[in-house]
């Protein structure tokens, strides 16, 4: 490993990533670009404003390829040069984005909670969501060195808050069979990769903070909180919303966890149908096994 090798968060929607994110974003030695890996890279939607200059530099890379960076559908496989321009993009996207990595760091010291000057060579910090797990591989070998840090979370919490936003529960377990199976192969072949569960985080987020550290080589201490950041709406004088800012809060990592707890429904495996829960055991149980939930998640 160098001491600038990117380190990536392979998770799912609604599943606790967020935290992570913002707890290694708070290390004076990381930097980031703006948004999750296939909302960097790869356009939106023309009705929710995808940009000319976007698609331009994604056009190429789909053509060829195809729809590689789509976070609803497995990927296929990458030639050289794809892996050519993700290295690229991704580095201009995070050179982009310093000016708000440099305003997050002087407010998280504002709080006392770390220092605003960096201590060593940065860190690229990224998420990597849902089917574009699949990527994994491919990210290991345009970045040797990397770290990968798989986030997992009890299914019977991933379908329940996915639903509550409208998603098919089969599409919502087949999604996290796929991802729960691929991050086991990543840690069969020997991916530099540590998983953590959702729960333990909630138990002891401290702890697990400390060991992501230690596995991404990133100084212990160097912060000793986290800014957590939500997004409020911007109405107009008719009540229109016209835009979005970030609303920061800090916490420190020794309390964040009654704030995690607030956050997630540990009574989701009573709140799904039974013919839900059903299909919970059907897809998932060889997974949840493996990552250790034989009975619904304590959250405490």
């Amino acid at each position: 490993m160098t001491d600038s090798a990117p380190i990536f968060i392979l998770g799912l929607q609604r599943g606790g990533t967020n935290q992570l994110l913002n707890a290694l974003r708070s290390h004076p030695d990381t930097i980031w670009p703006d948004g999750e890996m296939h909302e960097v890279l790869r356009p939106k939607p023309a009705l929710r404003g995808a940009t000319a200059k976007t698609l331009a530099g994604y056009l190429p890379t789909a053509l060829r390829s195809g729809d590689i960076m789509n976070p609803r559908r497995a990927p296929g496989p990458l030639r050289p040069r794809d892996r050519a321009w993700i290295a690229r993009e991704l580095a201009r996207a995070t050179e982009r984005n310093l000016p708000e990595v440099r305003r997050f760091k002087r407010a998280l010291a504002a709080q006392g909670l770390g220092p605003a000057v960096p201590s060593g060579r940065a860190r690229m910090v990224l998420k990597v969501m849902n089917y574009n797990i699949g990527l994994a591989t491919d990210l290991d070998r345009i970045y040797p060195g990397a770290r990968f840090i798989g986030l997992v979370r009890d299914p019977y919490g991933i379908c329940e808050s996915m639903m509550a936003r409208g998603g098919n529960p089969t599409k919502i377990l087949e999604l996290y069979r796929y991802f729960g199976e691929t991050l086991l192969r990543l840690e069969q072949r020997g991916l530099p990769l540590k998983v953590v569960r959702l729960e333990d985080m909630v138990g002891d987020f401290r702890q697990c903070v400390d060991e992501v550290f230690d596995l991404c080589g990133l100084a212990p201490n160097a912060t000793q909180g986290l800014c957590l950041q939500s997004k409020e709406r911007i109405t107009d004088a008719a009540g229109r919303v016209i835009g979005t800012r970030k609303v920061d809060t800090f916490y420190t990592f020794d309390h964040v966890n009654r704030h995690m707890r607030a956050d997630i429904n540990d009574a989701a495996r009573a709140e799904l149908a039974p013919e839900v829960a059903g299909l919970v055991q059907k897809n998932c149980a060889a997974v949840m096994e493996r990552f250790g939930y034989l009975a619904p998640a304590a959250l405490g």
